[in-house]
């Protein structure tokens, strides 16, 4: 199987640049491992797996993981007990109620119109059912990423998730100090680049000079932290989720009670 291709938005575990990044989203599939686990397990679906590094962790600890995207996961990612489906996230032909747990992590902020994905979602839930989404928190992020079409603030996610779910409970991924440090360099980093570009001709470029540029620079940026400061050696632990604040890298939402024909 060829090498997916690098975007610097899709995460590969094998490139020590993105090792924090990895991290921080790694919290989001423990988070659901524990919930799975307390659910005592059943039938769970990974919704958007990208390169498939958090769908094995799911598999590796319970049975009956399902993952889809529209591209193929990265070779290590496979194990046993995952079942990996390619297809468009908005379009899966999956039988309704078929899954006790829906994960779909950094994934919504892709979307233009994400009632067609939260629609499907709410279909193939099981009634007492179980969905946690996440994505990038609008307060906290550089709003440069060019595969982002739209971030959102807590309030925002949850009043579009209510749409589609009866009950929704904000969480956010937070940061220790280490970590804070190196989002807190990056962001800085960011901004002086973009500060060369001030009347915005960068996001006029051809589209695919824009995704190069962006690849190149995530690299640049994340080299030039590591010669000065280094990359901080993180764990789970410097991630810790709890309810959403203004300053939490990442909005985990725990939705229940999937309504039919919401949108």
């Amino acid at each position: 199987m060829s090498r997916l291709l690098f975007t610097g938005e899709r995460l590969h575990a094998d490139n020590p640049l993105f090792g924090v990044d990895l991290v921080r989203h790694r919290a989001a599939y423990a988070h659901a491992t524990r919930l799975a686990q307390e659910r005592t397990r059943g039938r769970i679906l990974d919704l958007g797996c990208g390169t498939g590094y958090g769908t094995a962790e799911l598999a590796a600890a319970l049975p009956g993981v399902f993952a889809v995207d529209r591209i193929s996961p990265d070779p290590a990612a496979r194990h046993a007990r995952a079942h990996f489906i390619r297809a468009d996230v908005g379009g899966i032909p999956l039988p309704p109620a078929s899954f006790d747990m829906v994960v779909s992590f950094q994934v919504i902020e892709h979307l233009e119109d994400p009632s067609v994905y939260l629609d499907t979602i709410a279909r193939i839930l099981r009634p007492d059912g179980l969905v946690l989404i996440s994505t990038p928190n609008r307060l906290e992020s550089d709003n440069e990423n060019p595969f982002h079409v739209r971030e959102y603030t807590a309030d925002e996610l949850a009043l579009l998730l209510r749409i589609h779910f009866g009950d929704v409970e904000m969480l956010g991924v937070t940061a220790t100090r280490e970590p804070r440090a190196y989002y807190d360099a990056r962001l800085a980093r960011i901004r002086k680049i973009v500060r060369i570009d001030p009347f915005g001709l960068r996001k006029v470029l051809p589209r695919k000079l824009i995704d190069w540029l962006f690849g190149r620079l995530a690299v640049v940026i994340r080299r030039g932290i590591q010669r000065s400061d280094g990359l901080p050696e993180v764990t789970l632990a410097d991630f810790p989720i709890g309810p959403a604040r203004d300053d939490c890298l990442d909005l985990l939402a725990v939705c229940r009670t999937p309504k039919s024909g919401s949108s």
